[in-house]
């Protein structure tokens, strides 16, 4: 585990891309393509717009989603749009990365097939971003909720949230641990709970889903937090 800490987001999201671009290229020189894992979430947008000036060779980078709410691709409430909107639509218009490379969830086709369209890439995550809630959910992993202990090895969908909206799609317990590298958020001092929680020895992840991460090789703590 590695831990920066900072006393901006703005400087926290500086970090996080430096990793993304480090990380990304150092995976790319033992295969031949990785997946990335993206989230949703307004804590993220700040990455996502520093991504679009990173020098990455999106090229052979695949893009799918940590978690996405049941909703069409265009829907206001849909991760996958707020990452288009931000970085993706650019990087595509330039020529940086291929439309085919983007691995949106489309709810009308499920998690079956999205599961078929991961394993076409190698059946994992090579490498996640995770945010952590205030509770220390991850995507839509909830603490003391069936989705932390589901045994399912790629994908589930649940109509009972704890956050809203209710009906969401995510990955699985089983495919964090599946992954080679990994970054986790702790952005805000709401967040602060959760942190601690994540760093005591006593708290399973049953209690504290982003505990999945240190079950990853290779993860990183970032944090505006003091």
């Amino acid at each position: 585990m590695t831990t920066f800490s900072y006393l901006t987001k703005d400087q926290s999201d500086q970090k996080v891309v430096e990793i993304i671009t480090f990380s990304l290229s150092k995976l790319l020189r033992t295969q031949q393509q990785v997946v990335f894992a993206i989230p949703g979430g307004r804590s993220v947008s700040g990455i996502f717009k520093l991504l679009k000036k990173a020098v990455i060779p999106w090229d052979n980078i695949h893009i799918f989603m940590i978690d996405e709410r049941i909703a069409p691709l265009e829907d206001k409430e849909s991760n996958f749009r707020l990452a288009k909107e931000t970085f993706l639509d650019e990087l595509v218009k330039n020529g940086k990365i291929r439309q085919e490379n983007l691995h949106p969830f489309k709810v009308q086709e499920g998690v079956e097939k999205y599961q078929q369209e991961l394993q076409k890439y190698g059946g994992k995550y090579d490498f996640i971003l995770v945010s952590s809630g205030e509770d220390g959910h991850i995507g839509a992993l909830f603490s003391n909720h069936h989705s932390i202990k589901d045994p399912s090895p790629f994908f589930i969908t649940m109509d009972d949230s704890p956050k809203p909206p209710p009906k969401r799609m995510t990955m699985s317990a089983l495919l964090v641990k599946k992954a080679q590298v990994a970054i986790i958020l702790f952005y805000g001092e709401a967040k602060r709970t959760a942190y601690e929680a994540f760093q005591h020895q006593n708290v399973d992840v049953i209690h504290c889903p982003a505990k999945l991460v240190q079950k990853v090789p290779e993860y990183y703590v970032v944090m505006d937090l003091r």
